[in-house]
């Protein structure tokens, strides 16, 4: 499996406050743009393009508060053949779905309002970390996840 369809297996990711998207190439996009899918650019980094969806509650229905769509760096040049990446993927997922189920513990105790509101400056690339991988310890997805949320410049930001 290519690392693009071993990253792009875990999508879509939603949760109540916000959702993740791969944007596939030829989605409403011209190929001219350079926008879409998740390819190999002229630095050789991974990347793709991710739409960002922050969701307002309106009582019984949630509405769409935000979109952001921005080309993110997946995996960098140097770790492309890297054998961890099907455990990093693995891993980053994990770690958003974690770090997604505290932001609970912040609608509990503040309101859906602040937990949007605390999305609500979010980009895209706030979700990923490919700096991780120069990490030598990490070697499982409960290693990667485990490093992506200890840190607060990684993920750890999202967590109470």
């Amino acid at each position: 499996m290519s690392p693009a369809e071993a990253f792009t297996r875990h999508f879509p990711i939603s949760f109540p406050y916000c959702s993740l998207e791969f944007v596939a190439k030829g989605a409403g996009i011209a190929a001219e743009d350079g926008w879409g899918g998740c390819v190999v650019n002229d630095e050789g980094h991974l990347v793709a393009t991710i739409r960002l969806f922050i969701w307002e509650d309106d009582g019984d229905d949630r509405s769409i508060r935000d979109v952001k769509e921005q080309q993110v760096t997946i995996v960098t040049a140097p770790y492309l053949d890297d054998p961890r990446l099907p455990a990093y993927f693995e891993g980053w997922a994990a770690a958003v779905r974690f770090a997604s189920a505290r932001l609970d513990e912040i609608s509990a105790a503040q309101g859906f309002a602040a937990v949007s509101e605390r999305l609500a400056a979010a980009m895209p690339d706030e979700f990923f970390c490919p700096e991780v991988l120069r990490l030598r310890r990490p070697q499982t997805a409960d290693d990667f996840m485990d490093a992506l949320l200890s840190n607060r410049k990684r993920l750890g930001w999202l967590l109470p």
